[in-house]
């Protein structure tokens, strides 16, 4: 009986890892080295997963021979560094034997629910910097570079209000590229010496799906095809959305 508690908390322990992980960002490769790693360190002696961007597959068994499966549905999914190096570091912790169990399994729960990244406003002024950053990169003057940071400012506060409505999230891209490109077109209407494309560009910016990018290529690369595709179309819609909001924008002006 003891046995059969231990088996299940390895199993439920390491799947609420897997699920932090692809929850916030983490390739699959390193999603499944993680739970490989942390279920070897509670005990188990045969550990098969397997990880997809939507889902978490684990079967683990004991020394005895009895083993457990489960899988964990994972609809959810953001970008959050932070978190997956806290259940990196917890991991090596659990390895090297210099945290007990119970303690790991508090931690985890804390560092599935703990609330992280910035409020509204820094997270608006951090778009705008991204923004103007980039303006700068391209030659853009003050103005233009002004017009970039309030655009990406934006196109923060549009996302900020999709998620509070519980939106899809390329709702959230398609409005996101329709401001972008209407700021930078009012701005151009009113001063024609402005340059109308660093402003759209730059705004745009935030809405780069650079980590999911990585991550397609990073699958790829390690064999995980099917998660490197999966990746790869999410972030090819992105881009999708991005530029229909845009060229919407663009084809409206251009008209009138």
């Amino acid at each position: 009986m003891v046995m059969a508690i231990r088996l299940e908390y390895i199993m439920s322990l390491t799947v609420l890892a897997g699920e932090v992980m692809l929850k916030n960002g983490a390739e699959t490769s390193r999603v499944e080295e993680t739970m490989e790693h942390i279920a070897r360190a509670c005990g188990a002696t045969n550990v098969e997963c397997f990880v997809i961007p939507t889902g978490v597959f684990l079967t683990v068994e004991e020394p005895s021979g009895r083993s457990l499966t489960t899988m964990r549905r994972v609809k959810d999914r953001t970008i959050n560094l932070d978190r997956i190096a806290k259940v990196n570091e917890l991991s090596r912790r659990l390895a090297d034997k210099r945290i007990k169990y119970d303690d790991a399994r508090a931690l985890l729960e804390r560092i599935a629910q703990e609330r992280t990244g910035f409020s509204l406003l820094p997270s608006m002024v951090a778009s705008g910097l991204v923004a103007g950053g980039f303006a700068i990169l391209q030659d853009g003057s003050a103005l233009e570079t002004v017009a970039a940071f309030c655009s990406a400012a934006m196109v923060r506060y549009i996302a900020h209000v999709v998620s509070q409505m519980h939106g899809v999230r390329f709702t959230f891209e398609f409005l996101g590229g329709l401001t972008a490109a209407l700021v930078g077109s009012l701005l151009y209407s009113i001063w024609p010496f402005l340059n109308q494309d660093v402003i759209i560009v730059s705004g745009l910016m935030p809405l780069v799906p650079g980590v999911a990018i990585t991550n397609a290529i990073r699958d790829i690369i390690a064999g995980d095809f099917l998660s490197g595709m999966s990746r790869g179309l999410e972030a090819a819609l992105t881009s999708v959305a991005v530029a229909m909001g845009v060229v919407l924008v663009l084809a409206v002006h251009t008209v009138r």
